[in-house]
């Protein structure tokens, strides 16, 4: 049934592009920072993942950690040695801005130097067709469903359940009361943003075995990131869920029914639900230049 593979196949990128999504609210949500250089980090995912995995000859698992934590480990060392600083500046919201994209280019660029031109790819980790019917999906597509569903409830349970979840939302809402009731801010600022750019080259390790890599993959989908954030609220990790599941849904069907023209339809239905929600399908609103 065709439209049972497609959606399918948009739910595989959809609940990875979830856990993107998820990771950009929570920097923009709780750091006030609209971080440019956020899909690097999925770039350097995949590639220390593929590294591990294919140059260290580690199995794909620990490999996909070892992913995660690298990303992670680096985007808090930029914070710690670029944000934590501009943040305490005036015109905070501009200068992070501006660092971010600076950042990103320099990344880039360190990423071409290292990696080179050519596109890598994983060796398929989980062999095989799931058969249903007249709907096919391997068995790493699968995989990437069930884990990355996984990964998703366990970090809602850790924004909604934990003090560490308790103390992002409390530094989203009232980030200067929040330092008045002995929340340290830089210190949650530091974590966020370790556990978001954890989260984006996570995302990076976990396609790479189904979709290949290459460079620039990261600049590539931080447009796309951006536009499902807006679409569900960049201050809503449940609008990340739908502005992530809708936006691999269109494009899975778009695709297939108008080709590259998708693009176009993504950035009309964007733009009609910000014409009469301009804070998103989920989002409450807040100023991040605050």
């Amino acid at each position: 049934m065709l439209y049972g593979q497609l959606f399918l196949d948009g739910l595989a990128t959809g609940v990875v592009f979830v856990l993107l999504c998820a990771g950009l609210v929570l920097i923009t949500s709780v750091c006030r920072i609209l971080f440019m250089a956020y899909g690097i980090f999925y770039t350097i995912g995949a590639y220390t993942t593929w590294f591990l995995a294919v140059k260290m000859n580690i199995s794909f698992f620990p490999a996909l950690v070892g992913g995660m934590v690298f990303s992670g480990l680096l985007g808090g060392l930029f914070y710690v040695i670029l944000f934590q600083y501009l943040q305490r500046r005036k015109g905070a919201f501009l200068a992070t801005l501006i660092a971010s994209m600076g950042l990103m280019m320099f990344l880039q660029q360190a990423s071409i130097l290292i990696y080179g031109t050519q596109n890598q790819g994983i060796p398929t980790v989980f062999h095989g067709v799931l058969n249903l019917g007249s709907i096919h999906i391997s068995f790493d597509k699968l995989a990437l469903i069930i884990i990355s569903i996984a990964i998703t409830v366990i970090l809602f349970f850790i924004y909604e359940k934990t003090s560490l979840g308790r103390s992002m939302r409390a530094v989203s809402f009232l980030p200067e009361a929040s330092h008045l009731f002995g929340i340290n801010t830089s210190a949650i600022f530091f974590m966020t943003l370790m556990l978001a750019t954890g989260l984006a080259g996570l995302s990076g390790g976990l396609l790479a075995p189904v979709y290949g890599i290459n460079v620039t993959m990261g600049n590539n989908i931080i447009w796309t990131i951006i536009l499902m954030v807006m679409l569900g609220g960049m201050d809503s990790l449940l609008g990340a869920v739908v502005g992530g599941l809708v936006i691999g849904q269109i494009l899975s069907f778009g695709q297939f029914y108008i080709g590259s023209s998708v693009q176009i339809l993504i950035f009309i239905v964007i733009g009609i639900v910000l014409y009469f929600r301009p804070q998103g399908l989920m989002g409450r609103g807040v100023n991040i230049e605050v």
